[in-house]
């Protein structure tokens, strides 16, 4: 059944991908707000998740609000699987055209300084599109989960290189990264999820969030500057990539202490956007799942 499953997952991937390159761009992504509407009205499990996490990250906010900012989620999300279907037929130069660029001088100053760039993005906006944006100004290196569907993943894969891409896969991430960095070359990290029980615990939307340590890590061994960037959705379905300065770096000589606090500041700048952008990052993740368990567990235990 698993084999099955995975075969029609590939199959409509790929028809959707064809059907929706025949059409404008504009349309395409129309589409993707219905496929958003009909996800947000099935998907019950994934809206209460948003809602659990919305309502202690915006106290001041009604119920009313807080499902309008779910709903505006959902239709990112259509727009965003549909806008990345048809990757394949924009190139850089229709990129520059849907996605401006402000702060670009950041990024630049950063590849000056020769040691490479750590890009610290998040599940916002439409991520998907950011790395071939990127490729303008060098080789746009992006850290990637292989999907558990290998038809599928072939296919992300193939439509993210084709746009310019390289990918680095977790399994040889590390070694990658750092001949990467070497080569003096931009590296990705998306590190806005639960990193579980190996993540270090700082403060997010006034909770205890377990972050991923790596682009701190990675910045303290090889002194790479360090970034972030957000892509904006726009009012008219274009986009603004906003590149926030060189983030300095801690680097006291005590590690773990200078990792937590690297992560505490870049975790900062996430969170001003988020809060400026609420419909625009990505809730139905349980952000909050390891440290949630970690206090039912010592619940359990006092019981």
């Amino acid at each position: 059944m698993k084999k099955l499953s995975h075969i029609l997952e590939y199959v409509f991937l790929v028809t959707t991908g064809f059907i929706l390159r025949r059409l404008p761009y504009r349309s395409a992504s129309a589409v993707g707000s219905f496929f958003g509407k009909i996800l947000h009205f099935f998907d019950k499990k994934h809206r209460k998740i948003a809602f659990d996490n919305l309502r202690p990250s915006f106290p001041g906010k009604t119920e009313a609000e807080l499902n309008d900012i779910i709903k505006k989620l959902y239709d990112n999300m259509g727009r965003s699987f549909t806008e990345f279907l048809y990757l394949p037929k924009l190139p850089l130069e229709k990129l520059k055209t849907l996605i401006k660029v402000k702060g670009e001088e950041h990024l630049k100053a950063a590849i000056k300084k020769g040691k490479g760039v750590i890009v610290i993005v998040s599940h916002f906006g439409n991520w998907e599109l950011m790395g071939a944006r990127y490729t303008e100004y060098g080789t746009s290196t992006v850290i990637a989960f292989p999907q558990s569907n290998v038809l599928t993943d072939k296919v992300i894969t193939k439509y993210r290189t084709n746009a310019g891409m390289q990918i680095i896969f977790t399994g040889n991430a590390v070694k990658d990264i750092f001949r990467a960095l070497r080569n003096k070359e931009m590296v990705g990290f998306l590190a806005d999820q639960d990193a579980h029980g190996e993540g270090v615990f700082i403060d997010f939307f006034g909770r205890p969030a377990s972050t991923n340590r790596g682009p701190a890590v990675i910045a303290l061994k090889t002194k790479a500057a360090m970034i972030m960037s957000f892509i904006v959705r726009e009012k008219d379905n274009t986009f603004t990539l906003h590149i926030e300065p060189e983030l300095p770096l801690v680097d006291t000589g005590d590690f773990e202490a200078d990792v937590r606090k690297n992560t505490e500041n870049w975790s900062a700048v996430l969170e001003r956007y988020v809060r400026e952008y609420p419909a625009q990052w990505f809730w139905v993740h349980r952000r909050w799942k390891t440290k949630q368990e970690k206090e039912e567990k010592q619940e359990q235990e006092v019981k």
